[in-house]
């Protein structure tokens, strides 16, 4: 017979671990935080699978999550790792299918709002005539060293200035959709200790510096 009851679930705020039986836990954290966890065995190996925090998930609904845990447990699947493998497909179809663009104007929409109008407008202006025509278009997670000297190329000798705020935006864009797990590796667009080797040096008055905070760039 399980253990616990909804009221049980509800009222209770001692820390702890309560047991509703065949592995499904209830924690109860020093902060009042509640949360559901279903401990098994896979290969010899105990897991710890989170269902989920209280009240968003119920005391029902961590049942029947449990029991659909076990189930995959009888068919030989471990469902801690099915969960993982199915995230890694999740992401992989979200890097896939997110352009540089989209993810460039995501860049603007999250920080143009603290910048000048007219700043605004330069980054714009720059994505739109120097990146987006040749890049634009690429998944972000496929942009490489090639393609970012491709967009510099034509203006790197021609427009300096315009070239190194092109590079420093590309720089930006490119971590920016990394830090959301839609890029892995180096960044192509960095400029010490890879396109430096690549990309002539410009005038002492022009000359390109690392990475700048996006307001400044």
């Amino acid at each position: 017979m399980s253990k616990l009851t909804p009221k049980l679930v509800k009222e209770t705020t001692a820390p702890g671990t309560y047991q509703d039986g065949r592995g499904l836990f209830l924690k109860v954290t020093a902060g009042g935080t509640k949360s559901w966890v279903f401990r098994y065995s896979f290969q010899s190996d105990r897991r710890d699978m989170g269902l989920g925090s209280f009240p968003a998930v119920s005391l029902r609904d961590a049942r029947l999550a449990a029991d659909k845990a076990r189930l995959e447990l009888a068919q030989g699947i471990d469902p801690l790792g099915k969960r993982h493998q199915l995230q890694h497909e999740a992401r992989a179809k979200r890097r896939k299918g997110t352009t540089f663009k989209t993810e460039a104007e995501l860049f603007l929409r999250t920080h143009a709002p603290s910048w000048s109008p007219r700043h605004a407008v330069q980054w714009r202006n720059s994505l739109s005539t120097h990146v987006y025509p040749r890049i634009g278009e690429l998944p972000v997670a496929q942009v490489d060293t090639d393609q970012v000297l491709d967009v510099l190329a034509p203006i790197w000798s021609t427009t300096p200035v315009t070239a190194t705020r092109v590079r420093n935006r590309i720089e930006l864009i490119l971590d920016a959709a990394k830090a959301r797990q839609l890029r892995t590796g180096e960044n192509p667009a960095r400029w010490r200790g890879h396109l430096d080797k690549l990309l002539p040096r410009h005038k002492r008055s022009t000359l390109p510096f690392p990475a700048l905070p996006a307001e400044q760039v």
